[in-house]
């Protein structure tokens, strides 16, 4: 067929695409561009990296939460055994509404429901060793005992601390019933536990008052 005939017809489409000149390169060209495209592979591999993203950001979320649970009870221990400390006498009724002052300290925890507050005044009076002159609990209505021992026995003090001979100590314990929120396998379900102690500024505070 003449170039000029051929040219016109390629122009107006009547030879078959097979037949048309450079179509076999040009389709080649073509397919090794789309072999070569990697547009998708940020949206496949961001499908493939959620997950652990999304779990990695989960689970530092519940580490957060448990050292701040520390924290918040470590606060409650220290603020319960200062405010005592700092009676000179102290009353079943001024012991209840520093119990029922915990809460606030303690939020967002629901100490209320999974916690407990226990108050112990260690004497040691004839210096034969620290014993619990007396004890309160309250805060909370989760079930434990305390580490220092029950009221009217032998007191188990705190490793490195001491009652000496005609001192008193208070010493308020925490219990919170800690369970994640996520998965056991980051951090386990767990009885936290903090204690905190002060020496009476005032008075003795050997006993507890009525009233």
């Amino acid at each position: 067929m003449p170039m000029l005939a051929q040219s016109l017809l390629v122009a107006a489409g009547g030879m078959p695409a097979g037949r048309r000149p450079g179509s076999g390169p040009a389709r080649r060209r073509i397919g090794l561009r789309l072999l070569a495209c990697r547009a998708g592979n940020v949206v496949v591999e961001f499908a493939l990296a959620a997950p652990v993203l999304m779990l990695l950001t989960l689970a530092s979320a519940e580490l957060a939460r448990f050292v701040i649970l520390h924290q918040k009870m470590d606060r409650v221990a220290t603020t319960v055994s200062d405010l005592v400390s700092r009676a000179e006498t102290i009353n079943e009724t001024e012991m209840a509404d520093i119990f029922e002052a915990i809460g606030e300290v303690a939020s967002p925890f629901d100490i209320a429901d999974l916690g407990l507050v226990i108050v112990s005044s260690v004497t040691n009076p004839d210096g034969n060793g620290p014993i619990i002159a007396w004890q309160r609990s309250g805060g909370g209505s989760y079930s434990a005992s305390s580490h220092l021992g029950a009221e009217g026995d032998d007191a188990t003090l705190p490793e490195g601390f001491e009652v000496r001979q005609g001192e008193t100590a208070i010493i308020s314990e925490v219990f919170y019933d800690f369970t994640p929120f996520l998965s056991e396998l980051i951090v386990e379900p767990q009885e936290v536990y903090r204690n905190a102690h002060h020496r009476p500024r005032l008075g003795t505070l050997e006993t507890i008052e009525a009233g």
